[in-house]
Order: C-alpha cells, then sequence, then structure tokens
C-alpha cells in the first residue's frame, strides 16, 4: 500500500513539474547552435550586432582606421560585397566607393541583378570574376576562414563592407544612379577603354576622397 503510495505521489510530482517548465518557458534558455564564428582579438562590434549611425559615420569618414568585426555580422551578402571591393582596390578610400557602386546595382536590380552574389558574378561586370581569368578562384574563394583571414587587409575589407550594407542613405558619397565605374588597371587590355567612358562625365563624390583619374573614375546615369 504504502509503496503504491509513493508511486503515486511520484507520478503526480512528474507531471507537475513537466507542466511548471510548459508555463514558464522564460526560465527555460536553449542554447543557440555553434556557427563556426571566428573570434579575433578586438573584433567590435559584437555578433549579430547592427551598427549605429554614429559608429558607422565614424567607419566611413576614417576608413583606414577602421576596426576588424565579429564575423558572426557577416552574411552572405557583405561577403560577396567585400569580395568584389578586395577585388578592384586594396585601398579603404577607393574600396568604399566600389562597394556603393555594387550596393546601388543591388538596390536598383541593375541589369536584373537583386543580390549582391548575382551582381558580383553578372558576366563581365567585374573583370577579377570573369571566368576565364586566373583571378576568379582566388577572389570566390575569399571567405572567414584562418587562411582567408590571415591575408592583409581582407578583414578590414570584411568590416567595411558590413558598414557600407548598413549606411543610412545621408552617408552615401554619391546618389543611387552612379551604377558604373571606370578603372584603367583592371582592365584586360588597357589601350581599350568603354565606348561609354568618352561620351561622360566622371562625378565628384560628396566626401573629400583623393581620387586618381587613372585608377577610378565614377559615372552617374549610365543605362
Amino acid at each position: 500500500m504504502n509503496m503504491y503510495i509513493t508511486k503515486k505521489a511520484f507520478s503526480w510530482c512528474s507531471l507537475l513539474v513537466l507542466v511548471v517548465a510548459f508555463l514558464l518557458p522564460g526560465r527555460t534558455v536553449l542554447a543557440p547552435p555553434s556557427s563556426g564564428n571566428v573570434c579575433v582579438t578586438g573584433e567590435s562590434p559584437s555578433p549579430f550586432a547592427t551598427p549605429s549611425y554614429e559608429e558607422t559615420r565614424a567607419a566611413l569618414l576614417n576608413p583606414w582606421s577602421i576596426r576588424p568585426i565579429h564575423s558572426g555580422n557577416i552574411d552572405e551578402g557583405t561577403l560577396w560585397l567585400a569580395r568584389a571591393m578586395f577585388s578592384e582596390s586594396k585601398r579603404r578610400d577607393e574600396q568604399e566607393l566600389v562597394g556603393w557602386v555594387v550596393r546601388n546595382r543591388v538596390e536598383s536590380e541593375h541589369r536584373g541583378c537583386n543580390s549582391y552574389r548575382s551582381c558580383v558574378l553578372d558576366p563581365f561586370q567585374f573583370s577579377a570574376f570573369i571566368e576565364s581569368r586566373p583571378s576568379a578562384n582566388f577572389y570566390i574563394g575569399l571567405d572567414l576562414s584562418p587562411i582567408s583571414l590571415s591575408i592583409p587587409g581582407w578583414k578590414k575589407t570584411l568590416a567595411l563592407a558590413y558598414y557600407i550594407r548598413h549606411a543610412d542613405e545621408q552617408l552615401r558619397p554619391f546618389p543611387r544612379t552612379v551604377l558604373h565605374f571606370y578603372s584603367e588597371q583592371s582592365l584586360l587590355d588597357p589601350e581599350i577603354s568603354p565606348e561609354w567612358v568618352q561620351d561622360w562625365t566622371p562625378i565628384t563624390p560628396a566626401r573629400n576622397f583623393q581620387l586618381d583619374e587613372e585608377r577610378f573614375r565614377f559615372y552617374s546615369g549610365i543605362p
């Protein structure tokens, strides 16, 4: 009899524990799955954060002093944006302007491309990603692995791409209509320039960028 009562009491207690656990979900913490993110000393901001306007503005006004960010903030779009920026230049100011052109193209769905991946891989738009060029595999292969992150400048380019992705409209260095740039250093044949270069005048970015026209010229309004 006592054993029966004991078993009965145990069953009711177990049921009560389950009910309490169900009714109080706030007490239960489920650990997220491991993301495999790479942690780098001094990274800022914290993972999965969206930068404030002030932080983004400070980063874009002084890109040479930009700090690496937690890789948890780098999604696929930011990764492809960084690849395009890194392929065109290793200078932060030039990288930022290239990044804005890519963002403009994605947001306007230029040539039917509505993602950073499709924009960067759009045939013959970004020379480093032309399939026949040896550079294509290298730049497409850049990622968040320790090997890639050890390449000089790559971590800061990722951070710069992150801030460009999240930047407020007020921080644009030029309007949304800037969808093209011309870089002699990236041409397959520097002696042959695109036809549209002769018919359009380069724009001047809003901020104080020290541009070398032989390296980069940016154009607005080209279809």
